[in-house]
């Protein structure tokens, strides 16, 4: 007898959503030290191709002007060949309307491509910054010296001048199952082009576990970024208060999958 061709399986879809206590990106805090909602999909195809979206809430004191919303899109292509797995790609940052307080104005918009590699439970990623990272340049960044813990200007080891396209993060990470608990660990290491001050390194230590399709997360972060440049001031007129956002931090998360 004939055989049926069996109709095709729809494209795989999945989907997340997160609250974290900081959203924390390559150890830094985006969001103040502050609660961040998060979401995001994506498509991957049974050849390897795949593309998505990713939001998150973040600060208004950091992301000047704007709509204190990240939006990521990216895509690219994966393999697996036996327990070794390649993933290349690209990635672009999106702050919509968030501008640098000054004229005319540079944004935060950053496009990045990346490579990665995964064996078993191990993992390691580049990412290398082919626009301006994070808008960091001469005209927004240059000459400038930090601030100190009480709010006032710094002036000493002022930063140079320079673009940052060409700036790179290296990201390894491994999982390991601990006790029927997740635990994963990570190490980063951010190096900033023409602005050695801004370079520095990352780690997270995290353990998570799933309670009935919701899995909770607590991680230690932390990282060994100079200060003064990673502090910043509200934007409400007068204030002096500061927020370093590079200080080391216990994050607490709840996600769900679908």
């Amino acid at each position: 007898p004939a055989v049926r061709a069996q109709s095709p399986q729809p494209p795989p879809m999945s989907g997340n959503v997160t609250f974290v206590g900081d959203y924390r990106f390559r150890g830094l805090s985006q969001t103040y030290n502050q609660p961040a909602l998060q979401g995001g999909a994506e498509y991957a195809s049974t050849i390897g191709v795949y593309g998505g979206g990713w939001s998150s809430n973040v600060s208004g004191n950091q992301f000047l002007n704007g709509g204190s919303l990240e939006v990521d899109l990216y895509g690219g292509y994966r393999r697996t060949y036996g327990k070794l797995g390649l993933d290349a790609g690209m990635q672009y940052y999106w702050y919509p309307s968030a501008r640098y307080n000054i004229d005319p104005g540079d944004d935060y918009n950053t496009l990045e491509v990346y490579f990665g590699a995964r064996y078993q439970q191990f993992t390691a990623k580049y990412s290398h910054a082919v626009t301006d990272l994070f808008g960091m340049k001469t005209s927004t960044i240059g000459g400038y010296c930090g601030m100190n813990a009480d709010g006032t200007p710094a002036t000493a080891d002022c930063l140079g001048t320079g673009s940052t396209k060409g700036s790179g993060y290296a990201d390894f990470g491994a999982t390991f199952e601990v006790m029927s608990l997740n635990l994963a660990l990570h190490y980063g290491y951010q190096y900033v082009r023409n602005y050695p001050q801004l370079s520095y390194s990352d780690y997270k230590i995290g353990l998570s576990r799933a309670f009935g399709g919701i899995t909770l997360g607590a991680a230690a972060v932390g990282t060994d970024a100079e200060s003064r440049f990673y502090r910043y001031t509200p934007t409400t007129a007068g204030s002096t208060e500061t927020e370093d956002v590079s200080k080391a931090a216990f994050v607490l998360s709840a996600s769900k999958a679908f």
